[in-house]
């Protein structure tokens, strides 16, 4: 698997995925309200009527090439004006005349640090008034107020703001309270003797500057677009999804479609592997899991196969062995019945399907044991035995046979007991197949060796183990021959049980097996033997001072 392949657990990776989730959330609603703070400051921002001046352009008289929004806002913008009140240049184009001197000097100066507040209000007689308080913040922390009432047509009923009017103009009295009434606000700034300046060598006096509209509703107004920009959470947060499902789709979805093709391709009887895959642990070590099923449902149909294979085998080889005695009872029983036998040869004939019966009843016999020692349900009764004891014993019987069929018996058995637990009857028809194979496959002469050595001595509450060693110097058998020796049928060319049913050794592994055995066909150790199959048992401990 790729190294850049993360190989966390599943929950980690889930963790992981909704942390991340999480976090960006965040980050979205951050960024969202960082650039909705932002707005409402651009939106609301202080003119910067200082920075307007000092402008290069402003300074050369290039109006038009200020950059208007720059210093002042979206609505800002300002007029140049002399000192009669002509507009020398308007950057909004609103103002449709000049200014008066009276208008002039109702507009807030800049370098004046002064606030008027408003209140219209009716009088007793319920005739409208304005009363306008201006606060004046001198250097030296103290507040001058200056206290001014006007009737509704704008008259000066009480107080004075030290102007000289005894009434205002409607344009006046606008530009008074400019802050209080929609549209923008309006401040004129002394250009004036500004040494090193261009812009005072012209006629300009004043430059007055069309400000944002202050007012509450403006405020209102400002803060409802800028939180239009919250909208933008919705879609942000639709990618947020996408991504995050994305994610999730290429590190779970993809492995887990991956898994489920195979298992429908498994399904389906084809051939598949996942190998190395993507994605958390879990699925991982599924898909791993599904190639090693995959491996083992491939193995498992080659041995169908095969076992098929050797089932017809099996068939063909039970036919064949069947056929042969059958045919030649048959054969001869139909010729004695038919007279075409002379009266002194009917007992030889008789002696032949005598012999053949009696081969017959030993295929049958070994069929049936076979098939005994391969059913599921086949067991054992064992014993403790002292398998010394029992191998003397065993040879014992074997003796005259071995020595009548022109055989030698070279037996190594030592004195000291070593207990097994066996079946005393299988074991000798496990031994039976052995030793027979080896007389019956090799010439007058041959020295059959039997040995027995303790391996590993057992002891209370531990398992040793024992080797039965039974060896010939015959013939030998072939290494392609020896790796199937213990295969059924095998017979003939194929190993020294031809001749037989070829079931023997399959039935002696079977037995061993079922005392928690092993049997193998060894490369011949022991000098001058060609034939050496070697048997380890386990063994247990008995106390032999217990009464």
């Amino acid at each position: 698997m790729k190294d850049s392949r993360k190989k966390g657990r599943l929950v980690i990776l889930l963790a992981k995925g909704y942390l991340g989730f999480t976090l960006a959330l965040v980050l979205i609603a951050f960024f969202v309200s960082w650039l909705s703070d932002s707005y409402f400051e651009w939106l609301s921002r202080i003119p910067d009527i200082e920075a307007l001046v000092s402008d290069k352009d402003m300074q050369q008289g290039k109006y038009e090439d200020v950059p208007t929004r720059k210093y002042l806002g979206r609505d800002g913008g300002f007029a140049v004006v002399t000192e009669d009140g002509e507009i020398i240049y308007d950057s909004t184009g609103s103002l449709r005349k000049n200014f008066t001197a009276g208008e002039l000097d109702c507009i807030q100066p800049y370098e004046e640090q002064s606030y008027i507040n408003y209140v219209g209000f009716k009088d007793n007689e319920g005739n409208q008034e304005h009363l306008l308080v201006k606060f004046i913040f001198e250097g030296n922390g103290d507040t001058e107020e200056q206290v001014m009432i006007l009737d509704e047509n704008y008259d000066v009923v009480e107080g004075s703001f030290g102007d000289g009017h005894s009434y205002y103009t409607p344009d006046e009295f606008k530009y008074l309270i400019s802050q209080y009434t929609e549209g923008p606000v309006f401040i004129k700034y002394d250009i004036s003797g500004k040494s090193g300046n261009l812009i005072s060598e012209s006629d300009a006096r004043y430059l007055v500057v069309m400000s944002y509209d202050s007012s509450l509703d403006s405020y209102q107004n400002m803060y409802s677009k800028a939180n239009r920009i919250y909208l933008l959470l919705i879609p942000l947060y639709m990618i947020a999804i996408v991504s995050f499902l994305l994610w999730m789709n290429r590190r779970i979805k993809k492995p887990l479609v991956e898994l489920n093709n195979e298992v429908d391709q498994l399904a389906s009887g084809g051939k598949a592997r996942l190998g190395e895959m993507e994605g958390p642990w879990e699925i991982r070590m599924i898909g791993s899991n599904m190639d090693r099923m995959a491996d083992m449902l491939a193995e498992s149909e080659a041995d169908r196969k095969k076992l098929d294979d050797e089932r017809q085998r099996l068939l063909a080889d039970i036919s064949h062995d069947l056929k042969t005695p059958i045919t030649v009872i048959s054969g001869y029983t139909k010729a004695i019945r038919d007279g075409k036998v002379p009266p002194e040869k009917v007992n030889s004939y008789l002696e032949l399907i005598d012999s053949r019966a009696d081969e017959l009843n030993r295929l049958i016999n070994s069929f049936h044991e076979y098939s005994k020692v391969e059913h599921p349900e086949f067991s054992i009764n064992p014993e403790e035995t002292d398998i010394c004891e029992f191998m003397r014993g065993y040879l014992a019987e074997r003796y005259d046979e071995i020595n009548i069929s022109g055989f030698s018996l070279n037996a190594m058995i030592p004195e000291t007991p070593v207990w097994c637990s066996i079946d005393k009857y299988h074991m000798r028809r496990a031994l039976d197949n052995i030793i027979y194979n080896s007389i019956k496959h090799n010439g007058l002469g041959t020295v059959i060796a039997v040995g027995v050595t303790e391996l590993e001595e057992a002891e209370e509450g531990k398992q040793g183990r024992v080797k039965i060693i039974l060896a010939d110097n015959g013939i030998g058998i072939s290494k392609e021959e020896g790796e199937t020796i213990f295969d059924p049928f095998v017979m003939g060319d194929k190993s020294r049980s031809g001749g037989g049913s070829g079931l023997g050794l399959a039935i002696t592994r079977r037995v061993i097996t079922a005392h928690g055995g092993i049997i193998r066909l060894c490369e011949p150790r022991t000098g001058g033997f060609s034939t050496e199959f070697e048997i380890i048992l386990p063994t247990h401990f008995k106390n032999l001072n217990k009464s």
